[in-house]
């Protein structure tokens, strides 16, 4: 029983870090500027994990680890820059549940990569998940789109790329700590011209004060992201490791979204309007029946099989 029940614990760990990862996030968000913040999401989780991994020993990536790496590495750096300026505009909340959509576009990612066949929900649960969109955007003087949520959106599709590449480059012969280690880095990598192009001057020294005031905590809330980070990245890698597929951990993704609601509870007092409340419950309720559907339909076609 242990053993059927590690990639589950493996998961909620993953789920609880990851919704924590954007507690913290959100935070920092008030410090730093979105550039800025996106680096050093990516940067300090990298060197955590190499620095832990190089003291377990581990050996260099073969050639084709590092284009599983890279592909991984582009989707990583695509999905944190969106998340970040979606959180900087939105709730925890709104900005996490367009982060999660990622399992909505997985289907389709995975046709358009690997050919795999396309489950008849896909569509059905995709224009749920639209319709939560706009009505989030609707108000007593119609429809005031905010933008920011199509980047949370983003965020999400980015998500489910990287969700993809994790699941394969999991399966490389190499420590959880070394894969993910390296994706982050090269992500890092990716995000610095971006971030040298966007970032002014005046945000340099600023950010150089605030990496060296201990009095306000900073460096420790980049530490706990740093870590919380890793420890998402480990914990997910390891629950993959145990399953022969995707779809056997995709029940728990969504863990995330009620770690996430308490932390919103907890730490935040944010309105948001009937509209804006039932949009992100449709979006929710698309997710739902994306995971969960196909296992009951499963289930009525075997009971009638037997009957």
């Amino acid at each position: 029983m242990a053993t059927i029940l590690r990639p589950s614990i493996f998961m909620l760990l993953s789920t609880f870090t990851l919704a924590l990862n954007g507690l913290l996030s959100k935070f920092l968000t008030i410090h730093f500027s979105d550039a800025i913040l996106v680096m050093l999401r990516l940067l300090i989780p990298a060197l955590v994990m190499l620095l832990l991994a190089m003291a377990s020993h581990w050996v260099m990536p073969n050639q084709a680890a590092w284009r599983a790496f890279t592909l991984r590495a582009i989707f990583i750096a695509s999905c944190q820059s969106c998340f970040m300026l979606a959180l900087s505009y939105l709730s925890l909340i709104e900005a996490v549940v367009l982060f999660s959509t990622g399992p909505l576009f997985i289907p389709l990612l995975e046709r358009f990569f690997y050919k795999t066949k396309i489950s008849r929900l896909v569509m059905p649960t995709l224009i749920v998940m639209i319709i939560g969109v706009v009505m989030q955007n609707l108000t007593t003087q119609g429809i005031i789109w905010r933008w920011e949520l199509l980047i949370g959106l983003a965020a999400g599709v980015f998500n489910g790329c990287s969700q993809v590449a994790l699941f394969r480059a999991s399966k490389i012969n190499l420590p959880v700590l070394v894969i993910n280690g390296w994706c982050f880095a090269i992500a890092a990598l990716l995000v610095l011209p971006i971030m040298l192009m966007f970032t002014e001057q005046y945000e340099y020294q600023q950010s150089v004060q605030l990496l060296t005031n201990i009095e306000q905590g900073i460096p420790l809330l980049l530490l706990f992201l740093g870590l919380s980070t890793a420890s998402t990245q480990f914990f997910r890698s390891k629950a993959y490791r145990l399953v022969d597929s995707n779809s056997e951990l995709a029940p728990l993704i969504y863990t995330n979204l009620i770690f996430a609601m308490m932390f919103q509870l907890i730490f935040f007092d944010t309105s948001m309007s009937l509209m804006q409340i039932l949009g992100t419950g449709l979006i929710v309720l698309a997710t739902l029946l994306n995971t969960f559907a196909p296992y009951y339909f499963k289930r009525i076609q075997v009971q009638k099989g037997i009957i």
